[in-house]
Protein backbone atom coordinates (compact mmCIF):
# COMPACT_ATOMS: atom_id res chain seq x y z
CA UNK A 1 0.00 0.00 0.00
CA UNK A 2 1.58 2.96 -0.99
CA UNK A 3 0.50 6.51 1.17
CA UNK A 4 1.00 9.50 0.17
CA UNK A 5 1.58 8.70 -3.63
CA UNK A 6 -0.20 10.50 -5.45
CA UNK A 7 -2.35 9.63 -9.15
CA UNK A 8 -3.11 13.08 -9.95
CA UNK A 9 -1.22 14.78 -13.15
CA UNK A 10 0.90 18.42 -12.58
CA UNK A 11 -0.82 20.79 -14.99
CA UNK A 12 -2.96 24.15 -14.98
CA UNK A 13 -6.47 24.43 -13.63
CA UNK A 14 -9.42 25.76 -15.75
CA UNK A 15 -8.55 29.21 -13.80
CA UNK A 16 -5.37 29.66 -15.16
CA UNK A 17 -5.61 28.58 -18.19
CA UNK A 18 -8.55 31.55 -19.07
CA UNK A 19 -6.34 33.89 -17.25
CA UNK A 20 -3.74 33.47 -19.52
CA UNK A 21 -5.73 33.65 -21.96
CA UNK A 22 -7.25 37.34 -21.28
CA UNK A 23 -3.41 38.03 -20.57
CA UNK A 24 -2.70 37.28 -23.87
CA UNK A 25 -5.84 38.77 -25.37
CA UNK A 26 -4.90 41.84 -23.91
CA UNK A 27 -1.45 41.90 -25.04
CA UNK A 28 -2.44 41.19 -28.74
CA UNK A 29 -5.36 44.28 -28.37
CA UNK A 30 -2.76 47.21 -26.97
CA UNK A 31 -0.61 45.47 -29.50
CA UNK A 32 -3.20 46.26 -32.76
CA UNK A 33 -4.65 49.66 -31.34
CA UNK A 34 -0.51 50.81 -31.16
CA UNK A 35 -0.48 50.02 -34.37
CA UNK A 36 -3.33 51.69 -35.77
CA UNK A 37 -2.63 54.89 -34.23
CA UNK A 38 1.10 54.46 -35.75
CA UNK A 39 -0.53 53.48 -38.92
CA UNK A 40 -2.60 57.51 -38.11
CA UNK A 41 0.43 58.94 -37.33
CA UNK A 42 2.75 58.32 -40.80
CA UNK A 43 -0.37 59.16 -42.77
CA UNK A 44 -0.79 62.53 -40.97
CA UNK A 45 2.73 63.30 -41.74
CA UNK A 46 2.57 61.96 -45.05
CA UNK A 47 -0.28 64.22 -45.53
CA UNK A 48 1.65 67.03 -43.80
CA UNK A 49 4.68 66.82 -45.88
CA UNK A 50 2.60 66.91 -49.32
CA UNK A 51 0.96 69.98 -48.49
CA UNK A 52 4.43 71.34 -47.86
CA UNK A 53 5.65 70.05 -50.51
CA UNK A 54 2.90 71.75 -52.78
CA UNK A 55 3.34 75.04 -50.87
CA UNK A 56 6.87 75.17 -51.62
CA UNK A 57 5.90 74.40 -55.46
CA UNK A 58 3.45 77.34 -55.61
CA UNK A 59 5.99 79.72 -53.75
CA UNK A 60 9.03 78.90 -56.60
CA UNK A 61 6.49 79.70 -58.97
CA UNK A 62 5.57 83.13 -57.88
CA UNK A 63 9.51 83.69 -57.70
CA UNK A 64 10.11 82.93 -61.03
CA UNK A 65 7.73 85.05 -61.99
CA UNK A 66 8.31 88.84 -62.84
CA UNK A 67 7.09 91.89 -60.71
CA UNK A 68 3.95 92.69 -62.78
CA UNK A 69 2.72 88.88 -62.88
CA UNK A 70 3.47 88.40 -59.00
CA UNK A 71 1.19 91.44 -58.55
CA UNK A 72 -1.53 90.86 -60.81
CA UNK A 73 -4.46 89.10 -59.24
CA UNK A 74 -5.82 87.69 -62.49
CA UNK A 75 -2.52 86.23 -63.61
CA UNK A 76 -2.33 84.73 -60.86
CA UNK A 77 -5.44 82.57 -61.20
CA UNK A 78 -5.18 82.05 -64.26
CA UNK A 79 -1.93 80.95 -64.28
CA UNK A 80 -0.99 79.47 -60.72
CA UNK A 81 -4.10 78.84 -59.10
CA UNK A 82 -6.69 76.84 -62.31
CA UNK A 83 -3.56 74.13 -62.53
CA UNK A 84 -3.49 71.32 -60.10
CA UNK A 85 0.08 71.20 -57.97
CA UNK A 86 1.97 67.95 -58.22
CA UNK A 87 1.00 65.92 -55.47
CA UNK A 88 -1.85 67.51 -54.06
CA UNK A 89 -4.18 64.78 -55.46
CA UNK A 90 -3.39 63.18 -51.86
CA UNK A 91 -5.13 66.09 -49.94
CA UNK A 92 -8.91 65.94 -49.25
CA UNK A 93 -11.01 68.99 -49.27
CA UNK A 94 -7.78 70.97 -50.47
CA UNK A 95 -8.12 74.85 -50.08
CA UNK A 96 -5.59 77.16 -51.11
CA UNK A 97 -5.85 80.90 -50.12
CA UNK A 98 -2.48 83.33 -51.20
CA UNK A 99 -2.91 86.81 -49.77
CA UNK A 100 -0.31 89.31 -51.36
CA UNK A 101 0.04 92.22 -48.49
CA UNK A 102 2.07 95.44 -49.17
CA UNK A 103 5.48 95.13 -47.26
CA UNK A 104 7.54 98.18 -45.66
CA UNK A 105 4.99 100.87 -47.28
CA UNK A 106 2.05 102.46 -45.49
CA UNK A 107 -0.72 101.45 -48.32
CA UNK A 108 -3.44 99.80 -46.80
CA UNK A 109 -5.25 97.19 -48.73
CA UNK A 110 -4.34 93.34 -50.12
CA UNK A 111 -4.78 90.56 -52.97
CA UNK A 112 -6.33 87.58 -52.04
CA UNK A 113 -7.42 84.61 -53.79
CA UNK A 114 -8.52 81.44 -52.91
CA UNK A 115 -8.55 77.66 -55.17
CA UNK A 116 -11.18 75.02 -53.76
CA UNK A 117 -12.52 72.59 -55.87
CA UNK A 118 -10.65 73.30 -58.73
CA UNK A 119 -12.20 76.56 -59.34
CA UNK A 120 -9.54 79.54 -58.50
CA UNK A 121 -11.58 83.20 -57.83
CA UNK A 122 -10.51 86.80 -56.60
CA UNK A 123 -11.75 87.52 -53.14
CA UNK A 124 -10.00 91.08 -53.33
CA UNK A 125 -7.47 93.07 -55.36
CA UNK A 126 -5.62 95.93 -54.25
CA UNK A 127 -4.41 97.19 -57.49
CA UNK A 128 -2.08 99.63 -56.19
CA UNK A 129 0.60 96.59 -55.37
CA UNK A 130 2.40 96.83 -59.09
CA UNK A 131 3.66 100.15 -57.63
CA UNK A 132 5.12 98.63 -54.23
CA UNK A 133 8.66 97.93 -53.60
CA UNK A 134 7.83 94.85 -51.86
CA UNK A 135 5.21 92.43 -51.30
CA UNK A 136 4.57 89.86 -48.60
CA UNK A 137 3.35 86.85 -49.26
CA UNK A 138 0.95 84.25 -47.53
CA UNK A 139 0.08 80.68 -49.00
CA UNK A 140 -2.27 78.53 -46.97
CA UNK A 141 -3.21 75.16 -47.68
CA UNK A 142 -6.31 73.76 -45.92
CA UNK A 143 -7.02 70.13 -46.25
CA UNK A 144 -9.18 67.35 -43.95
CA UNK A 145 -6.90 64.29 -43.06
CA UNK A 146 -5.47 62.31 -40.91
CA UNK A 147 -6.28 61.07 -38.24
CA UNK A 148 -10.54 60.53 -38.45
CA UNK A 149 -10.70 63.43 -41.16
CA UNK A 150 -9.19 66.28 -39.23
CA UNK A 151 -9.25 69.67 -40.39
CA UNK A 152 -5.41 70.83 -41.46
CA UNK A 153 -3.27 73.43 -42.63
CA UNK A 154 0.38 74.51 -43.76
CA UNK A 155 1.43 77.98 -44.31
CA UNK A 156 4.53 79.65 -46.33
CA UNK A 157 5.30 83.29 -46.00
CA UNK A 158 7.71 84.97 -48.27
CA UNK A 159 8.51 88.33 -49.07
CA UNK A 160 9.41 89.63 -52.52
CA UNK A 161 10.90 92.64 -53.73
CA UNK A 162 10.55 94.35 -57.43
CA UNK A 163 13.96 93.06 -57.94
CA UNK A 164 14.14 89.95 -56.53
CA UNK A 165 13.61 88.07 -53.00
CA UNK A 166 13.92 90.40 -49.65
CA UNK A 167 13.73 87.43 -47.16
Amino acid sequence: MKFGASNRRAGFTLLEAVVAAAISALFLSSLFAMNLSSMETIRAAKESTAASQALQQRMESMRIANWHEVTDAVWLRDNLLNTDVPGSEQLKNLTETVTLVPYGSSSVGNTQLTRSNGQATIVNQNASLLTENAVKIIWTAAFTGAPNNHPSSRQIVAILAKGGVAK
